[in-house]
């Protein structure tokens, strides 16, 4: 009897349904402005399906909220890459009233049902999801949700800041000589301001050089520590660092490292950069980045650092005469095998330590992790896809015999690219065979950000039941007498039913 109670206990736990909330920071973008708030997202799987809701959604402005209510999407069939989870959708959903009782208004009151595009995966302990709720009908704009920390750097347009020592202020999640560590720390100046001339939104952070005794003081922000601890401005002292074994905060409250938990392409960045007096040995400014273990690394490095996944540096950032200008620095993975934990981002007035001049200048807006989401190649069966092209979306091509999603060969560009591949057989109005198979290739940037979908239109006899073969643990499928497969079953006809078994069976639809 013991036995019998422990084992219905287990089918019973094994039936349930099973619920997860992550309690994750949530960006939100509107019309190119970005904003932070931190949410619950409950995932429930049950039966191999998902559910997934953001309840209590708002919108947020400064100190303004606006509630938008709460946002559910059910019955997400998930898709296997690797070790993650992923779960893609695009259903129009009607939004609901939430039920914080500090807001006041829910525009689920007057919404109609929208459109809204899930890109999410589930890795590990991590949560990542990228939502597009479309709402042109109703405010003439996409709200993008991005939720989940360890693939996107926060506060990337420098909306939100704090105050780091004596009334002076940080971006949220970045730092510089205001909140330093080392010897010299108080002699080292300020080098760092909110500035309203913006690439997008309000707010941009300047840095700027300043001159102590003659000597150079670059400007220099971070989204770890500075150190400074030596007089000598080539020192590697004076650095930047993180670890993520120390409880040290911010003036935000938050740690001085940055979770980074994928593997992103390159590092992308709008600057505006000035010098004071042209220096033509020492003309650029300089962004670097490191994605280690979360043990502690600094830059400039002091020894050789085995725990280091990739680096990206941009070294030549020229003057821009007065205006934004786009640059990146591609990340370059070590051979070390350490997972990804931390990333340190640095930012300077100069590439060279010490060199510049006084009034250097560098402002900084819209931060990104650039993860690609393109196919370089495509074959089925073996067969490249003729005149494939990464941004050309749809082609066909004819093929033998039964083609199933392993047959689907996609090469993609970027380091940590997700993929999701499916096969169907096409239908005609009337849910006859046109004898075309629907071969669906998606390749998805890591942070769920970018998406690419190839759909390859493949001619073949093998939607007739003569080629398709008995092997167990396929689909059901319902055929018509004379071989051919059908969706729908009309009512008095008689059909062939290949069971999931593999076997078959001969039934009449009443």
């Amino acid at each position: 009897m013991r036995r019998f109670f422990t084992f219905l206990f287990f089918v019973v736990t094994v039936l349930a349904a099973r619920a997860t909330d992550y309690n994750v920071p949530i960006t939100v973008i509107v019309n190119g402005e970005s904003s932070e708030q931190t949410g619950v997202i409950t995932i429930v799987e049950n039966d191999g399906m998902y559910d997934l809701t953001m309840k209590n959604f708002i919108l947020q402005n400064g100190d303004t909220q606006i509630g938008v209510g709460n946002v559910e999407l059910k019955n997400i069939k998930p898709y296997q890459d690797g070790d993650a989870t992923l779960l893609l959708a695009n259903k129009t959903v009607t939004i609901t009233r939430g039920d914080d009782p500090n807001v006041g208004f829910w525009m689920a009151d007057i919404l109609p049902p929208v459109p809204v595009e899930l890109r999410g995966k589930i890795e590990g302990d991590h949560l990542r999801c990228f939502i597009d709720i479309d709402m042109m009908e109703s405010l003439q704009q996409v709200i993008q949700v991005a939720i989940g920390s360890g693939y996107q750097l926060p506060n990337q347009s420098f909306e939100a800041w704090h105050t780091s020592s004596e009334n002076y202020v940080e971006p949220n999640g970045w730092h510089s000589f205001e909140s330093a560590t080392g010897g010299f720390a108080g002699l080292a100046g300020h080098h760092l301001k909110k500035s309203s001339d913006a690439h997008s939104g309000d707010t941009s952070a300047r840095i700027y050089a300043t001159s102590l005794y003659g000597i150079i003081a670059n400007g220099t922000m971070t989204t770890g520590r500075l150190n400074a601890g030596s007089m000598s401005a080539t020192s590697t002292d004076n650095n930047a660092y993180l670890d993520t074994s120390k409880k040290d905060v911010d003036g935000n409250g938050a740690p001085f490292y940055i979770p980074q938990y994928s593997r992103p392409d390159s590092v992308a960045v709008w600057v505006k950069f000035k010098q004071g007096k042209a220096t033509a040995d020492h003309p650029y400014a300089t962004i670097s980045a490191a994605i280690t273990d979360g043990t502690y690394y600094q830059d400039p490095e002091n020894k050789t650092y085995t725990n280091v996944v990739a680096k990206a540096k941009n070294n030549k950032i020229a003057t821009t005469g007065d205006k934004w200008v786009r640059i990146s620095a591609p990340f370059v993975y070590t051979k070390n095998t350490v997972e990804p934990q931390a990333i340190l981002i640095t930012i300077s007035t100069n590439a060279d330590a010490g060199e510049g001049s006084a009034n250097d200048e560098v402002l900084i807006d819209d931060i990104e992790l650039v993860y690609n989401a393109k196919a370089t190649s495509l074959k089925i069966k073996g067969q490249d896809v003729a005149g494939f092209s990464p941004d050309k979306n749809e082609y066909e091509m004819e093929l033998n015999g039964v083609i199933t999603a392993d047959d689907i060969e996609l090469t993609v560009d970027g380091k940590a690219t997700n993929k999701v591949k499916t096969v169907e057989v096409e239908y005609d109005n009337d849910n006859q065979p046109t004898g075309y198979y629907l071969c669906t290739a998606t390749a998805i940037g890591a942070d769920m950000s970018a998406m690419s979908t190839y759909v390859v239109k493949v001619k073949s006899n093998a939607t007739a039941i003569s080629n398709l073969p008995a092997a167990a643990n396929r689909p059901t499928a319902f055929f018509t007498l004379d071989g051919r497969q059908v969706k729908t079953l009309n009512p008095g006809n008689i059909y062939i039913i290949r069971q999931a078994d593999g076997s078959f069976v001969k039934i009449r639809n009443n």
